[in-house]
């Protein structure tokens, strides 16, 4: 298969589920919103333990196999797949610890659990939450606010919850910012144990700056820009590092002035033609429609990777 989300080898499903839309792939389990965190674990590809196992190596011409010091794999209990290799440091936040916290945090916040799945044969897992906020930039410009909580088995990231929104016009996500200090995104090595107090308490001051983000959008709605402005902008998103390369012949420059300029979902609306808010939002498709190999790579790349980083950029660069 060629999406990152992948067959479950035991059910042979996709381990994704959702309420409502058909994700962006067409892939997943459809459930009611009502359905019990059992049913999500069981059809999201979830319902596993991420198990520890030291790690062997077979010298040549030796009989049995040896011991790395300090290392070992982590394995999923059903499939027996590998997903990682760590130290002996490493704390497993377990897929039914981190899915029935984000579950209890949904049902205490008013907070509507909407897709949740692995990726990667189960290397990193996700739920996404609508929290219920919703206000609009200008006229019916809308913005909506989402929870976005991850955690990897394959040592890559931390557990990280992280505020995000979506503009509903085009579906283009915004403010999931990666930085490890930004105040909309927490984080929780794997050096502890998963302390589901502690992440609730940091999750509910992430939750409480929809309304400062939505005074940010507004600024920028209000900003208009020329063309010089632009072609700063998108030199700074954009580097080209061939000197017998020009700008305006990148991939990146191209696509994103298409979009600014009139081709983007939502572009004519007022607050977005000529403004900084405009610009934004064609970077945000770029990434999100536009960018990768296939749909599944960019929802990844959009959500955790380099194109989250550089939506994040292009925000603080719009905003400074």
């Amino acid at each position: 298969m060629a999406h990152l989300i992948e067959n479950n080898a035991i059910t042979n499903k996709a381990e994704i589920a959702y309420v409502g839309e058909k994700p962006w792939h067409g892939l997943g389990q459809e459930l009611t919103k009502d359905a019990p965190i059992e049913v999500w674990r069981k059809e999201a590809g979830l319902d596993w333990q991420a198990n520890i196992a030291p790690v062997l190596y077979l010298p040549q011409n030796e009989a049995l196999p040896i011991r790395c010091p300090g290392k070992n794999v982590i394995y999923r209990s059903d499939t027996g797949a590998s997903l990682g290799v760590t130290t002996n440091r490493y704390q497993i936040h377990q897929p039914a610890d981190v899915l029935d916290f984000f579950n209890t945090l949904v049902q205490s916040a008013g907070f509507s659990l909407e897709v949740a799945g692995a990726i990667k044969g189960g290397k990193r897992i996700w739920a996404l939450a609508n929290v219920n906020k919703e206000a609009c930039v200008l006229n019916d410009d809308a913005i909506k606010g989402y929870l976005l909580l991850s955690t990897s088995f394959d040592g890559s990231t931390a557990t990280i919850g992280q505020f995000s929104s979506i503009r509903v016009v085009c579906n283009n996500t915004l403010s999931a910012a990666d930085s490890e200090v930004s105040p909309s995104r927490i984080s929780l090595t794997h050096g502890s144990k998963f302390d589901a107090s502690l992440m609730r308490d940091k999750l509910g001051l992430v939750v409480g700056g929809f309304d400062g983000m939505m005074d940010n959008y507004r600024a920028l709605a209000r900003a208009k820009v020329n063309g010089k402005y632009v072609d700063q902008f998108l030199a700074k998103m954009f580097p080209v590092s061939d000197k017998d390369v020009k700008l305006s012949q990148t991939r990146g420059y191209s696509k994103v002035l298409e979009l600014f300029e009139g081709a983007g979902m939502g572009a004519d609306l007022k607050g977005a033609k000529g403004t900084k808010w405009g610009l934004l939002n064609a970077v945000s498709e770029h990434i999100d429609h536009q960018r990768g190999n296939n749909v599944d790579n960019r929802i990844n790349n959009a959500w955790f990777g380099d194109g989250n980083r550089l939506k994040t950029q292009a925000e603080q660069y719009l905003l400074a």
